[in-house]
């Protein structure tokens, strides 16, 4: 049992760094291969914006659908769709192909928000019920963060090689990135198929059966995150999370833009600022079992690192490059220590048959914070300074962190014991 439990464990850790390198090699270079095609800051805002609205829209139905048929075509199907919508970013030359590219990838994101991290706790607690989950969030934290950062760096390594041309094309240098992921998508894809079994469903499923249950396996998760109050507080905290984590991605190109002298010569350092990002995102992640015990609680200690955060938001916004660059890691680093928790106290909270509906409604609720962040942000800053921008982020990360103050342990509904020996 222990060696299942161990590979088990390596395979989801794997699988996430499968998953995330590729997203790493695009992330430096999204924005500023938008800004290349003629996008201004608004209108790369309202790309970003179909992204987290298909994501948000399709999170419920797509977590009902991972309960109802199993987490494995789900995880298919949400990598195939990840290689078609990479590839069409990579090429896309306007408004309506970067934003129908963006909506792809929103379905594919909508797709894989859950199953992933619902397969292993489901397969784990199959093993053993009393099995340590904390270890297994912590080590997949890690592995979500070095993937991405590994694969800034090879992202924004590719376009200062690159032999295509550095503007005027379908495929330009900062497409280059977008091509490579696309194949690396392919070998995650790959991996999942050999991966990730689960056990036989006890009646075979039909286009009804998905059509009947999905919706009442919804209803479900929805009314267990609204009537529980620790799931309550957990996805209002998602919220402000995904205000704050969009609103970075989104400024922190244009910021550092300006402080290196322009887009195509930020391209390279900011991709190495990324990976150191998410290098201390990784290190973060390590670190969080032991602010828990530290503080007691997983709930004080994700309090803690959404505090500390806020200030890093703010701080990135300095016109001095040494000052941002450092608050940049530290943000990025306090999001690694926040994860693993964030994770646990969600998990404590559901039983395995709700657990990718709810994974899903959190995951809704991040988007649904970016995508009001993404419509919003560009244009605040076009208003007025990116400063100004900055601090809003840093207030409602701030308002988002209060929902955690004395937040009582979640506790599981339990399933009534006779349910289970009725014949």
């Amino acid at each position: 049992m222990t060696d299942d439990l161990t590979r088990t464990r390596r395979r989801f850790v794997t699988l996430t760094a499968l998953r995330w390198f590729p997203t790493g090699v695009v992330l430096p270079v999204l924005v500023l291969l938008m800004r290349e095609r003629g996008l201004d800051l608004a209108e790369v805002g309202i790309v970003l914006a179909v992204y987290s609205l298909l994501t948000a829209t399709l999170e419920l139905p797509t977590g009902g659908l991972a309960d109802v048929i199993g987490r494995r075509p789900v995880l298919v199907l949400s990598a195939s769709m990840t290689v078609a919508g990479t590839v069409l970013l990579g090429v896309g030359q306007n408004l309506l192909m970067l934003g129908a590219a963006a909506g792809v990838l929103g379905v594919a994101r909508a797709l894989d928000s859950g199953p992933l991290q619902a397969w292993f706790v489901d397969t784990v607690q199959a093993l053993d019920a009393q099995a340590d989950l904390r270890h297994g969030f912590s080590q997949a934290g890690v592995a979500e963060a070095a993937g991405l950062g590994l694969g800034a760096l090879v992202g924004g390594g590719l376009v200062a090689i690159s032999p295509l041309p550095q503007e005027s094309g379908v495929v330009i240098a900062l497409s280059t990135p977008f091509l490579l992921a696309a194949a690396l998508s392919v070998g995650s894809l790959v991996a999942v198929v050999a991966w990730v079994q689960e056990p036989p469903r006890q009646t075979a499923v039909r286009v009804g059966d998905v059509l009947a249950d999905v919706p009442r396996t919804i209803a479900r998760g929805a009314a267990l995150t609204v009537g529980r109050g620790p799931l309550r507080r957990l996805v209002a905290f998602s919220a402000a999370l995904g205000v704050a984590l969009a609103g970075v991605e989104l400024l922190a190109p244009t910021s550092f833009a300006t402080l290196l002298g322009g887009a195509s010569q930020a391209a390279g350092p900011y991709a190495v600022l990324v990976t150191l990002g998410f290098a201390g995102t990784a290190a973060g992640s390590a670190l969080a079992p032991a602010l828990a015990r530290l503080l007691r609680s997983p709930s004080r200690g994700l309090l803690a690192a959404a505090l500390a955060s806020a200030i890093a938001v703010l701080a990135i916004s300095t016109p001095t490059l040494g000052v941002a660059a450092t608050a940049f890691l530290a943000f990025y680093l306090l999001l690694g220590i926040g994860g693993p928790l964030l994770d646990e106290l969600t998990h404590a909270a559901v039983e395995s048959s709700e657990r990718a509906t709810v994974l899903s409604v959190r995951s809704m609720v991040l988007q649904l914070g970016g995508m009001a962040a993404n419509l919003s942000l560009g244009a605040l800053a076009g208003a007025t300074t990116l400063t100004i921008a900055f601090a809003a982020l840093a207030l409602i990360l701030v308002l988002g962190s209060l929902t955690l103050v004395r937040m009582p342990q979640p506790m599981p509904a339990r399933t009534d014991t006779a349910s289970h020996m009725a014949p």
